[in-house]
């Protein structure tokens, strides 16, 4: 079967972007795992930063970029005028993905156990870039397994975020800011890729408060990280589902996905408190 010459364009752009990547996470080998670093102090908090600190950003944004330049050339330009804003949602989620997975191998010790992270995440990273693609401008119903892939990945993403702040020596009014704003944009996430059509911003954002407040109570817990990260996101996701279906004439058993996120939550603590 002939290739249209879109799609022809397409495999070119998102190859290169590819192989950005690769190059990229590829040279994170050779940086070295420990090096000297500045205090830097803003408004009051005390952050230990270097030169080195700076290139999973400039990896991410600069990826962020490439995406743009693949994204601009889909089918949907076609018929109406390119936007960044629309794509916007299609392009945070690569960002963060890319900005954590270099993190993590920047300090993780450069043996095969380098290689054993990389190769997965970037497998990942690849088809979240493929799936982001596929669903810009698309109706409800439409690449539903795509569609599936992304809001795992953004609930992925989240647990092994809270996780890390968990096992930071980040302030509290910091790691609440950071967990809000991840909260947000995963629910609203779900939301856009759930119901196109109605894309609900004080929802998300009522999600994402109650989320973030819980955050603070079990800052004070003492908890594993793995359990405190469980807890937010299995609170995340059954709020999300419960507000996305709710209606006033539902009684609270009706309600099967929420009900059914916040067992399988509770389950895996008890299993992991208990191991």
């Amino acid at each position: 079967m002939e290739i249209s010459p879109s799609e022809r364009l397409y495999r070119n752009r998102f190859s290169i972007l590819l192989a950005f990547l690769a190059l990229g996470f590829g040279m994170l080998y050779l940086l070295p795992t420990e090096a000297s670093a500045e205090l830097l102090n803003i408004f009051g908090i005390a952050f230990r930063l270097n030169f080195f600190s700076f290139i999973p950003l400039m990896l991410a944004a600069l990826a962020a970029v490439g995406a743009i330049w693949t994204f601009s050339i889909h089918p949907l330009w076609d018929d109406e005028k390119f936007s960044l804003y629309k794509i916007l949602p299609n392009l945070a989620l690569p960002f963060l993905s890319i900005l954590i997975l270099a993190i993590v191998l920047m300090q993780s010790t450069r043996s095969l156990v380098w290689w054993a992270v990389f190769l997965p995440g970037y497998l990942i990273l690849v088809l979240l870039l493929r799936a982001e693609y596929k669903l810009i401008g698309t109706s409800e119903n439409q690449h539903f397994w795509y569609s599936i892939l992304v809001i795992s990945f953004s609930f992925g993403l989240f647990l092994l975020f809270t996780i890390a702040l968990k096992n930071s020596g980040i302030r509290m009014f910091v790691q609440f800011m950071l967990i809000l704003i991840a909260a947000l944009f995963v629910a609203y996430r779900y939301y856009s890729l759930m119901n196109p059509a109605n894309k609900n911003y004080l929802q998300a954002a009522l999600v994402a408060w109650i989320t973030a407040q819980l955050a603070v109570a079990l800052h004070y817990v003492f908890i594993k990280p793995i359990q405190y990260g469980l807890i937010l996101t299995g609170l995340l996701y059954a709020l999300s589902s419960w507000m996305s279906q709710f209606q006033a004439t539902k009684k609270w058993y009706q309600y099967k996905e929420p009900l059914l996120m916040a067992a399988v939550t509770i389950l895996i603590l008890i299993l992991s408190s208990i191991v």
